[in-house]
C-alpha cells in the first residue's frame, strides 16, 4: 500500500504512467552521462548539507568553509601553466591541500570554541567529505574520458 501510494503520488506526476524509475533513469543517456548525473547530485546533496548546517541549528558561522571551498582551486587556477618548473607546480599543490584542510579544520575550531553544536559540525563535515568525494569521482571520471582530469596541466 505504501508502494502504491509512492508511485501513484511522486512518481507518477514526474515520470509517466509507461517509464518508471528505471526507464527514466536509463533514458538521461549512455553510462558516462549517467556518472555525471551522480557525480553532480552528490555535490549538490554536500552544499544542501552545507545550508542545513546553517539553517537547523540557527547559526550561520559554520558557512566560513565556503571560504576554504573558494580558496581551494585558485593555486591551480593561477600556477597551473605548462610552462611552470618544479617550485611553483609544489607551492600550488601546497596551498591547495592547505586550503583542503582548512575545510575541514574551520569547522572543528568553531566546536572547541563551542561556537557551533555538535550536530553542526557533522553536518559540516559530511558535507565536505560528500562534496569531496564528487570532486575525486569528477576528476576520475574526467581522466577516463578523452577531456582530461582536473589536475592534468599538473
Amino acid at each position: 500500500t505504501l508502494q502504491f501510494l509512492v508511485q501513484s503520488f511522486f512518481l507518477a506526476p514526474c515520470v509517466g504512467p509507461r517509464l518508471g524509475m528505471d526507464g527514466l533513469w536509463h533514458s538521461l543517456g549512455d553510462a558516462e552521462t549517467r556518472s555525471y548525473i551522480s557525480v553532480v547530485l552528490v555535490f549538490l546533496a554536500g552544499v544542501t548539507l552545507q545550508f542545513l548546517g546553517c539553517i537547523v541549528y540557527h547559526n550561520w558561522w559554520p558557512l566560513l568553509t565556503a571560504f576554504a571551498y573558494v580558496l581551494v582551486p585558485m593555486p591551480y587556477l593561477f600556477f597551473a601553466d605548462d610552462n611552470l618548473q618544479g617550485g611553483w607546480v609544489d607551492a600550488s599543490k601546497f596551498l591547495t591541500g592547505a586550503a583542503a584542510i582548512g575545510t575541514v579544520a574551520v569547522p572543528a575550531v568553531l566546536y572547541a570554541a563551542h561556537t557551533i553544536t555538535r550536530g553542526a559540525l557533522y553536518m559540516e563535515i559530511l558535507a565536505v567529505v560528500l562534496m569531496g568525494g564528487s570532486l575525486v569521482a569528477y576528476d576520475q571520471l574526467s581522466e577516463e574520458s578523452s577531456a582530461g582530469g582536473f589536475y592534468s596541466a599538473l
